[in-house]
């Protein structure tokens, strides 16, 4: 047999082998898959390969799972085998596999890539499910009536191994999981750790409900939950109070913001008007004519506090919409030329940059980005455009104080100051950067913060065309 049908036979038992496979850089970015993933997460290769890990292609519980033990693990020992995960196919829907990692090593360079296997586990799942339900039915019997009085709000038995024994509809759904009966809680419910540090009562009638709040998926759930002892486990009552807490927030928040905000160029307008009104006659053209600039700069800032507050909530409601097209970075980029204070801004595009988004509401990110620098920065603050492998990137670097480590995962929220006090004198409503990843997210591109020593360095990646 020639050794090129060879090499077309193994290349066909690795794209059709009834397993997956996944070769990955160090940091889990994918660099080649076999047509059995394609297939099994409804994801085609173009999408998947230079712009996704492959930790995301794992359940959030699992994919944090993959960052604090299995990434670790392979690091030291060189391979891992057989660790049940759940890949999450385009559609939603999840298919529990058996993932296996081994490390691939240079003698010079040390780790340079990681290669994957998963093997479809969802009969021996289905088998396991079966046989913990059927032990459970047994064996819970007895406790069902405690926690099914409770079905109002949702509803877990934790026996004192951890594990779950008993969950009913309404906790599923507020933690967001199926089948979890016989799993480890840890393992199962993200933020499981913050629940279970508080105190359990001896009796219903000494449980207090508190709130917590949990980190999940990437964002805070607020749960009431109170906790009693069930003898061999601890029961416990969940109820979501998220959307009760967040519209509190909200309302706080924008109350605080609207007062603070609105008050300054209110002040100002009056004050001018009351003036003119007063002293017209008496006024010098050019005392006349600062009073009249003020009165069209502080309505201008009014006008923008204003649509900023009617963007977010348009956001919120889900009614932004964009129209996807293709233009050149470096026209987008033309606009900065207008922009107050845009003898500090340098922009860097040298070559054509295809870039596949909503025109005008890039335009909108970009000047959010760059008014932020300019207020925070008294140095220049520069623009760059460039193309990556398969995406463009819009970058916004100053040379101001920088964004503490601690905050960076917050600066996107609704309503985030890093001084809120605004002892720095710098104003805003804390709504620019928000709105900024909103949008960026609905024209399916990622927005972010790169780890520069000194100033801030915000980086946006959209689809090139």
């Amino acid at each position: 047999m020639a050794f090129s049908e060879v090499h077309e036979d193994a290349e066909a038992l690795y794209e059709e082998a009834p397993v997956a496979y996944a070769s990955t850089q160090v940091d889990g970015t994918i660099i080649r898959v076999n047509r059995t993933l394609e297939a099994w997460t409804g994801l085609d290769r173009s999408s998947l390969i230079g712009t996704t890990r492959l930790q995301e292609l794992l359940a959030p519980g699992a994919r944090i799972y993959y960052e604090t033990h299995y990434a670790p693990l392979l690091q030291m020992q060189g391979s891992v085998r057989e660790i049940a995960v759940e890949l999450v196919r385009a559609d939603g829907r999840r298919l529990p596999v058996l993932m296996s990692s081994t490390l691939v090593t240079d003698p010079e360079r040390g780790p340079v890539a990681v290669r994957t296997t998963f093997f479809d586990a969802s009969e021996r799942r289905r088998y396991e499910r079966e046989l913990v339900r059927a032990r459970l039915d047994a064996e819970a019997r007895a406790r069902s009536a405690l926690a099914l009085g409770h079905v109002h709000d949702g509803v877990l038995l934790v026996a004192d191994d951890g594990r779950i024994e008993l969950i009913n509809t309404a906790a599923e759904r507020i933690f967001g999981v199926d089948a979890a009966a016989g799993t480890p809680a840890e393992q199962a419910i993200e933020g499981w750790a913050e629940i279970a540090a508080l105190p359990v009562a001896r009796t219903a009638e000494d449980s207090a409900p508190q709130v917590v709040p949990v980190r999940r998926a990437g964002d805070e759930q607020w749960l009431s939950v109170a906790a009693v002892d069930a003898g061999d486990g601890v029961v416990y009552t969940v109820r979501d109070v998220t959307g009760e807490r967040r519209l509190e927030q909200l309302r706080s928040d924008l109350i605080a913001t609207v007062s603070h905000e609105l008050r300054t160029p209110l002040t100002g307008v009056h004050g001018a008007a009351v003036t003119l009104l007063g002293r017209d006659e008496s006024l010098a053209p050019e005392a006349r004519r600062g009073l009249l600039e003020m009165l069209v700069d502080q309505t201008q800032r009014l006008v923008r506090i204003v649509d900023e507050i009617l963007v977010a909530t348009r956001l919120d409601a889900g009614s932004v919409e964009v129209e996807i097209e293709v233009f050149d970075g470096r026209e987008l980029l033309s606009f900065l030329k207008g922009m107050p204070d845009a003898h500090r801004v340098v922009v860097s595009a040298d070559q054509p940059v295809r870039i596949r988004a909503d025109r005008d509401r890039l335009r909108q990110v970009v000047t959010n980005l760059v008014d932020n620098a300019l207020k925070y920065s008294d140095g220049p603050v520069e623009v760059t455009v460039e193309c990556r492998e398969l995406s463009a990137r819009i970058v916004v670097a100053d040379e101001g104080p920088g964004i503490p480590l601690a905050e960076r995962e917050r600066i996107f929220e609704k309503f985030f100051r890093l001084d809120p006090e605004q002892h720095s004198g710098v104003s805003g409503t804390g709504l620019g950067l928000y709105i900024a990843r909103e949008l960026v997210e609905h024209m399916d591109g990622r927005i972010g913060l790169l780890g520069a020593e000194g100033g801030a360095t915000f980086y946006v990646d959209l689809p090139a065309a």
